[in-house]
């Protein structure tokens, strides 16, 4: 009964994480941020609880629309590259199909990218947004993705106690029009049970944390639920629920989070050119704020919210804060 109900609740983990993209069988590239419509000033944006199972977040959702269509419900997901809908959203958004590309997470699936002239997301709208269409649906109980680092011309704070995303504007004299042109997963070194070294994503769209299917069998823990079956937006793969404790070390702080799965994470460090050995998930991350500054490709977790004044870069050396892998 207990193994039921763990597989169950598993069943929407990583729903779409780590949404990267590969155009014609090679990484993206970097692509620019889209162009911002409105004045480069301070705005806050609500988030609304992602529940797909009762009495489970699973993530944050924000309101947005293409194209001036119908209202539609996003999934902010760090692990994304692209804003990525159904069909029927982008039928609603006159969106054509453009070019074929693959997107990848836990498996492959294939899209079609194309440009969005305007998207509007509460009080903010961007020009010349691409835009990733995907057969059916993307994930269920929303109508698409939107990747945290479409903000990515702010210094941001995802603040997940207050549920609120400010975007912050970069000091004048640093900032460069048209500079920020990553747009990756929130990569960071990390070192797990004090023994294995590698990169964790920090993904606000993981229904739990996970570690590499190698890591598990070296600690000797092989899982004690075998087979559980994980779906996600890219696909499906098979896990084993972790069942000793795992202690993620990152920047000074050890994070234990409950429900671990162990998988095999070797498809992303494939596309990462980097050795992905676990994931925290949104409930690890839902007690934190997480500062994340895309120019100094640093982010800053804390428990207590600093007051405004206090906010600062990561590109400060008095901030303690991880560093991000972009490749």
């Amino acid at each position: 009964m207990v193994g039921r109900a763990v597989a169950a609740y598993l069943l929407t983990w990583f729903v779409a994480g780590a949404l990267s993209a590969a155009e014609n069988g090679s990484p993206s590239g970097q692509p620019s941020p889209p162009e911002l419509a409105n004045p480069h000033q301070a705005y806050q944006l609500k988030l609304r609880p992602f529940i797909p199972i009762p009495s489970r977040p699973a993530g944050f959702l924000l309101e947005g629309r293409i194209n001036g269509g119908a209202p539609l419900r996003l999934l902010l997901d760090s692990g994304a590259e692209f804003v990525v809908i159904g069909t029927k959203a982008a039928r609603s958004a006159a969106l054509s199909p453009g070019s074929d590309i693959e997107l990848t997470g836990l498996g492959n699936r294939r899209a079609r990218l194309t440009q969005a002239k305007m998207v509007e997301i509460g009080p903010i709208s961007f020009r010349d947004c691409r835009v990733a269409l995907v057969d059916g649906k993307v994930v269920e109980g929303a109508d698409g993705v939107i990747p945290l680092s479409f903000f990515s011309e702010f210094l941001l704070r995802l603040d997940f106690p207050e549920k609120k995303l400010s975007l912050i504007p970069y000091p004048p004299e640093i900032r460069v029009d048209g500079a920020l042109t990553k747009s990756r997963a929130l990569l960071v070194p990390a070192t797990l049970n004090g023994t294995q070294s590698g990169f964790v994503v920090l993904d606000t769209a993981a229904f739990s944390s996970a570690v590499s299917r190698k890591f598990a069998w070296d600690a000797g823990d092989s899982g004690r639920i075998p087979g559980i079956r994980i779906a996600a937006g890219t696909g499906s793969a098979t896990g084993e629920v972790v069942s000793s404790a795992v202690r993620f070390q990152i920047a000074g702080q050890v994070l234990s989070p409950n429900d671990v799965v162990a998988l095999d994470l070797s498809n992303l460090s494939r596309h990462y050119g980097m050795e992905v050995v676990g994931v925290l998930g949104f409930p690890a991350l839902s007690a934190y704020i997480l500062t994340i500054d895309y120019r100094n490709e640093c982010v800053k977790m804390s428990v207590k919210r600093p007051a405004a004044s206090q906010v600062e870069s990561c590109g400060d050396r008095r901030a303690s804060g991880a560093q991000l892998a972009f490749r």
